[in-house]
């Protein structure tokens, strides 16, 4: 089965019935500067704590890409209460586990998401819009986050990583921007 291309008026019936399919794919999650300092604000802990043990970075050509690591599989974040799964930073959850199963596209086009073939859930529940509002705000949050690094990589002469770090710094340094606020993006989906 492959997936499906939505567009602003689609419907599809979904509600997440907690299969914890989406954590155990992979995980193949990356991350942006924020989401990384929404995690490490929810955990407590500095964002360097995560670094390594429960994100990573691929760089490919000059783009360092943030990733949630996995073990055996599954994010690092999921956990089994009751043998029902659990994400332990639920209210922190990355950007793209809050769309999913809703599949951005690209920031250049916007008026279209792909919907996972993977997800049981799809086709189940109520008929819904996929949440446009949140993937507006991932869009938002994407062309700012490789704005900044990319900025630091080609005209600051840092190299991949080290441009991550610097906009990681200042991104969770600041943390009073709409980024930050969980019960806002929570609102949106």
């Amino acid at each position: 089965m492959s997936d499906r291309l939505l567009r602003p008026g689609d419907k599809i019936r979904f509600k997440c019935g907690r299969s914890g399919v989406c954590c155990s794919s992979g995980p193949n999650v990356s991350l942006t500067v924020y989401d990384i300092c929404r995690i490490s604000k929810y955990l407590g802990v500095d964002w360097r704590e995560l670094a390594g043990k429960l994100v990573y970075v691929v760089v490919a050509d000059y783009v360092p890409i943030p990733v949630l690591r996995g073990l055996n599989n599954k994010c690092v974040f999921l956990d089994y209460k009751n043998g029902a799964p659990t994400c332990t930073i639920y209210p922190a959850r990355p950007m793209r586990c809050r769309l999913f199963p809703f599949i951005p596209v690209s920031p250049g086009n916007k008026s279209v998401v792909r919907v996972s073939s993977i997800c049981p859930s799809v086709g189940k529940g109520p008929l819904i819009e996929p949440p446009w509002r949140l993937l507006e705000l991932y869009y938002q949050e994407v062309k700012a986050h490789y704005s900044k690094v990319m900025e630091l990589v080609m005209n600051g002469g840092l190299d991949p990583v080290e441009a991550l770090e610097k906009a990681l710094d200042e991104v969770c340094e600041k943390g009073e921007d709409w980024h930050w606020d969980l019960k806002k993006l929570e609102e949106t989906w």
